[in-house]
């Protein structure tokens, strides 16, 4: 009886000495046991070749550091048909993921075809694949900021299946990517399809609510954001206040206005409104309202940057490659700065305490809410 334990014993310790456990199914499941195949279409199998072509032109091997996927699949169709299946794909050929940040999901409309691109950061080469009618096509395009950000580069680029929708898309995120800026900024940017300098600010101003007027128990924020622009975006993801939640409300208001309610930020042929949007953090139940107007130093970012921002607004817009580059241009400098260095440019133009219910009126009604505002205490 002995001699059994001893020689049980040791068996024991011999399996765990080596990591080996045996369990039975019933004793230990956790799913995965079974997985769901993807139903393959012709279309997908087209697709995983083009992709796996383009994955061996890179030179890379599976999950480098130096791979980065970005793909608007799951939102533009394949052959009229959802796209989905294309992203465990792109996992399955490259071993890009959204968990290790190597794979970023673009937000397009449905009736834009599938496409992908896989960028390596260590070279700046680019391999793009694009579903069409013929197929999927491939190009591929070095995206080195002293590369592309040429004109000629650009416009050449722009001529093949990319397009400047796209190519300003995947190069900014791509910059941005390879500058290892926050999670929280590539979400931001996955929604708006691309980055530039309205969605940093968006993102900045976004870390200075956080950090300057966060919120207490029993308060939420609404935003108006007026005018519109891309910050909108950013502010929408990070605080999950979209418009259909009632969270942030868009205004027009003409640059004549923006000029009068900007005080010291405007600047002669601003290119970008220094508005960016009134932040509220309400209590419902007190009837409370906190806000602060808030503006962006872009005169000042500028001069920092040593940008020409005359560059954001060429005499032909968006016909002149300029506008997008210049674009990318500061955005890839934003990328390069710390968090810190980047919240002086956030400035408080106003700050304000009303009843809640008059805020809501403010944001629910066809009314300027800087007049009103500004003209608090003034009676």
């Amino acid at each position: 009886m002995r001699r059994k334990f001893f020689w049980l014993c040791l068996f024991l310790f011999f399996l765990s000495a080596n990591h080996v456990f045996i369990f039975s199914k019933p004793a230990f499941s956790c799913g995965f046991e079974q997985y769901r195949e993807i139903k393959y279409t012709r279309e997908l199998v087209q697709g995983m070749n083009a992709l796996y072509d383009s994955f061996k032109e890179t030179g890379l091997s599976k999950g480098s550091d130096d791979l980065l996927a970005i793909t608007n699949a799951g939102y533009g169709h394949l052959n009229g048909e959802d796209s989905i299946g294309f992203l465990d794909i792109i996992t399955s050929v490259t071993a890009c993921t959204q968990g290790t940040k190597s794979l970023l999901v673009v937000h397009t409309p449905e009736y834009e075809p599938l496409w992908c691109a896989l960028y390596r950061r260590d070279n700046g080469n680019l391999f793009f694949i694009k579903w069409t009618k013929k197929g999927f096509v491939r190009q591929k395009i070095n995206i080195t900021p002293e590369k592309i950000f040429k004109r000629e580069a650009w416009k050449k680029a722009t001529k093949g299946i990319i397009g400047t929708k796209n190519l300003f898309s995947i190069v900014t995120l791509a910059h941005s990517w390879s500058k290892n800026v926050p999670w929280k900024l590539l979400k931001c940017a996955q929604f708006h399809n691309h980055i530039c300098p309205g969605l940093n600010a968006g993102y900045i101003i976004a870390e200075y609510i956080k950090q300057k007027f966060p919120l207490s128990r029993g308060e939420n924020y609404t935003f108006i954001a007026s005018p519109p622009s891309c910050a909108a975006d950013a502010i929408q993801v990070l605080f999950d206040s979209t418009a259909g939640k009632k969270g942030l409300y868009a205004k027009h208001l003409s640059r004549k206005m923006v000029q009068k309610y900007s005080g010291n930020l405007w600047f002669k042929n601003a290119p970008i409104s220094p508005l960016i949007v009134i932040a509220m953090r309400l209590n419902k139940a007190l009837n409370s309202c906190e806000g602060l107007l808030l503006g962006f130093d872009w005169k000042k970012l500028f001069e920092d940057t040593k940008t020409d921002y005359s560059q954001f607004a060429p005499p032909q817009g968006k016909k002149d490659p300029l506008y997008f580059i210049s674009r990318a241009s500061l955005s890839l400098k934003l990328a390069s700065m710390k968090l810190q260095n980047k919240l002086k440019y956030v400035k408080v133009l106003k700050s304000f305490m009303v009843p809640a219910s008059l805020s809501l009126k403010w944001a629910g009604s066809h009314n300027d809410p800087y007049e009103d505002i500004f003209q608090l205490g003034k009676n």
